[in-house]
């Protein structure tokens, strides 16, 4: 019954069909054609595997530019091998590094805005300390930092909500035509102009794009669609943050990487990328990356978190936007990976949606130990074959569905391996089969 709390401590393997294919290769096949043979015993087989057929790597990152002065570029006291303070306000139209072997800080009230360069970046690369001081914020597309401990005030913010830069090529992130539906990145953007033919299963807004990343995200979030082919109406996309720290990160203040809001005649953005990598992190202040509300909302982008200790936990939200046009089809939630226990977090605010949040092939070396999808949120493995393994739990909760295969393929096998599944008031489907707690 959906009241009760259901704990299964168990190897499950769930299989709904099983086909398999085997096609010889040409050249293999004509072995049994040839007339002579006779050189067939010098024939060297390791020629097969001789040659590299992985693909090359990617190519690496382009150099930083020069770093800007402390005093001439931003206005600042001191130095930046020493203690630069920056004292005063600043409008950048520019991207801006920061590189020294002291500390730097932004004083309280102190606003460092580059609001009016779309995907603006502002880089911090210090040997000492990063301090943002009560009620300062930097508004930019992406803000890295890397120092040996930071300070993010309360009051204090890091906003690239709706700066979003271009996301990657060759993916689907903002919907195409003009139904106003909301982005897509990590989780897909809602649509909410629906043939009544159609299944609510098969409408969607922008995809979802870059899993293989979810581990340590560094895309841009895309924008919304829009109602009109003169007008764009649609929200940007969230920005990107990375915060990378020796010792400790304070965390009073906000993280936003947030999609921005379409108007009623366009599509909220999808969240963007927030990635902190610290040895302690103490502070309960905000780390989003949520979708943009709008005609169709936007769905949640992508966090990671490699702290080795954490004290007081921030809020973390990676949920999809509100649907203005579908108030009941939120876009999907993004993804939140804890690095240390090693679990990924679903989560979708008990916003109820027909949006999935796509999961592709999961990491085998390590696995993970823990899957929480909960509060509404819907999750798909879209693939005629799939695996979803853990070391440990795998936690559907309060509304939570996940499901396998493809929509209109008869044909579909899935395992679900872990040392125990729990579930309540959730589902696990694959095709047209229901597995109901």
């Amino acid at each position: 019954m959906a009241e009760h709390l259901y704990r299964i401590t168990v190897l499950i393997s769930f299989i709904i069909a099983f086909v398999v294919v085997v096609t010889l290769p040409a050249s293999i096949v004509a072995i049994s054609d040839w007339d002579d043979v006779s050189g067939f015993e010098s024939y060297d087989s390791d020629l097969l595997f001789r040659q590299d057929y992985s693909p090359p790597a990617p190519p690496p990152p382009p150099p930083h530019p020069p770093s800007a002065s402390c005093q001439d570029d931003l206005g600042g006291v001191g130095s930046l091998d020493t203690t630069c303070k920056v004292v005063s306000s600043l409008n950048l139209t520019r991207n801006v590094y920061v590189a020294g072997k002291g500390n730097f800080y932004i004083l309280p009230n102190v606003t460092v805005n580059c609001s009016f360069v779309v995907g603006c970046e502002f880089g911090v690369n210090v040997s000492g300390n990063f301090s943002l001081g009560e009620n300062a914020q930097i508004v930019v597309g992406s803000f890295e930092l890397v120092a040996m401990n930071a300070v993010f005030a309360e009051g204090s913010v890091v906003n690239t909500t709706g700066l979003a830069g271009d996301p990657p090529e060759q993916t689907s992130g903002t919907p195409q035509g003009v139904d106003g539906s909301g982005g897509g990145y990590g989780g897909r953007g809602a649509a909410c102009v629906v043939d009544d033919k159609q299944d609510p299963d098969d409408v969607w807004g922008g995809d979802a794009y870059a899993w293989s990343s979810f581990l340590r995200p560094l895309n841009y979030g895309s924008r919304g669609g829009t109602t009109s082919k003169e007008v764009d109406y649609g929200g940007g996309g969230g920005g990107k943050i990375m915060v990378v720290v020796n010792a400790t990160v304070e965390m009073n203040g906000r993280l936003l990487a947030v999609g921005g809001d379409g108007s009623p005649r366009g599509g909220g953005g999808s969240g963007g990328s927030i990635y902190i990598n610290a040895y302690k992190m103490t502070g309960s202040g905000i780390i989003s990356a949520c979708g943009g509300n709008g005609f169709g909302g936007g769905g949640g982008g992508r966090i990671a978190t490699d702290v080795f200790s954490r004290h007081e936990d921030p809020k973390i939200f990676v949920h999809g936007g509100n649907s203005l046009g579908c108030p009941s089809n939120a876009g999907a939630a993004g993804t939140f990976y804890d690095a240390v226990p090693r679990s990924l977090i679903v989560d979708n605010l008990n916003m109820s949606t027909d949006t999935d949040t796509l999961f592709m092939e999961f990491p085998y070396q390590p696995l993970l130990t823990s899957i929480f999808i909960r509060n509404c949120a819907k999750a798909a493995v879209p693939l005629l074959w799939s695996r979803v393994q853990v070391q440990g739990q795998i936690s559907l909760l309060d509304g939570a569905i996940l499901s396998f295969g493809l929509a209109h393929y008869s044909l579909s096998e899935f395992e679900v391996l872990a040392e125990e599944l729990l579930m309540s008031n959730s589902i696990i489907k694959a095709s047209y089969y229901f597995i109901q707690f």
